[in-house]
């Protein structure tokens, strides 16, 4: 993950600050090891009984590192404020509207829709420890990566399903909050490409898990890509098959919470170790949830409604990865 280069006119104007701010501090950083420096040589004791001269103070030095370092931390802050206004002006890809406070304020979405002309609007959900695109017309939904064209304005309406996430993308702009019960925007227009980001607030013990990935296709490209991820949603359910199901459970964020022995799965999030699940009478130790493949259908779709809070998330599984998955767990014995 790098903040170079940056591929967005807000993440331009956040380097150029950090370049500046950077170059501020190697000039202080040489000035004062210079004088101290300079001071040990000029001012040692050159011999055994020899007492160095005692000064209580100097005014005029005192005054000139008391407003020099002030004037300083004056010009980065007016700097600061400068780059955060030029990216929250209207008519740029920054976030005008980076935040609101409720999902249903009508009145801060009629501004977001005004804020900036998009191509695209994709709707996001940060889980424990995943971040989830749903595309218009609601058909296609991925977790692995986020996919857009390139040189299109892309904005994410983003809210958590659990804890407090953050989308940090740094070639693409600033860190902004992604809360439960809130919506969070993020404007972007970015050339072909893959650019790697990562939550950026603590979110539990899987939090170094979160990894955004977006991958920039050209429109003709990502037009093909759609189309078969809209195909793949739109055909007939197959019988589960048992290796499907252990190929999606291994690349998936499954892994980051549940245990199997012997395998990749090592998470220990999950209270219950699946190595043998198979065998347990009960799903996630719910009395009356008998374990079988139609209760494990229900519970994959939708933890939520079986188990209200418990930490697995609803992942909005698609119907065959659902088929593949009961395949699996249940061969664990």
């Amino acid at each position: 993950m790098s903040m170079l280069p940056p591929v967005t006119e807000d993440a331009r104007l956040i380097k150029a600050l950090y370049d500046l701010v950077f170059w501020l501090a190697v000039g202080v950083f040489v000035l004062v090891e210079g004088l101290l420096i300079y001071s040990v040589i000029r001012f040692r004791r050159r011999r055994a009984d020899e007492l160095p001269l005692q000064v209580h103070g100097n005014r005029t030095l005192e005054l000139i590192w008391t407003i020099v370092p002030s004037v300083l931390i004056a010009i980065v802050f007016g700097l600061a404020v400068d780059t955060m206004t030029r990216m929250t002006a209207r008519g740029t890809l920054a976030n005008p509207v980076a935040h609101v406070h409720a999902i249903g304020d009508q009145q801060a979405r009629r501004r977001v829709e005004a804020a900036q002309p998009v191509d695209m609007v994709i709707e996001v959900i940060g889980r424990q420890w995943v971040w989830q695109y749903r595309y218009p017309g609601g058909d296609v939904i991925t977790t692995e990566e986020l996919v857009v064209p390139a040189n299109k304005n892309i904005r994410l309406d983003m809210t958590a399903a659990d804890v407090i996430h953050a989308w940090w993308m740094p070639q693409l702009g600033p860190m902004i909050y992604v809360n439960p019960g809130e919506m969070s925007y993020v404007w972007f227009n970015v050339p072909p490409g893959e650019y790697v980001g990562q939550c950026n607030v603590y979110c539990g013990v899987a939090h170094a898990n979160m990894i955004a990935r977006v991958r920039a296709l050209p429109q003709a490209e990502f037009d093909e890509w759609f189309a078969q991820q809209s195909a793949a949603a739109s055909v007939a359910v197959e019988p589960g098959d048992p290796e499907r199901g252990r190929n999606y459970f291994m690349n998936s964020a499954c892994v980051a919470c549940h245990y199997i022995e012997g395998t990749k799965a090592q998470g220990k999030v999950a209270p219950r170790d699946l190595t043998r699940f198979a065998t347990y009478p009960t799903i996630a130790q719910v009395d009356g949830l008998e374990n079988n493949a139609e209760n494990l259908r229900r519970w994959l779709k939708d933890p939520q409604s079986l188990k209200p809070g418990t930490a697995m998330p609803n992942l909005n599984l698609k119907a065959q990865d659902v088929e593949d998955l009961v395949a699996y767990l249940l061969t664990l014995r």
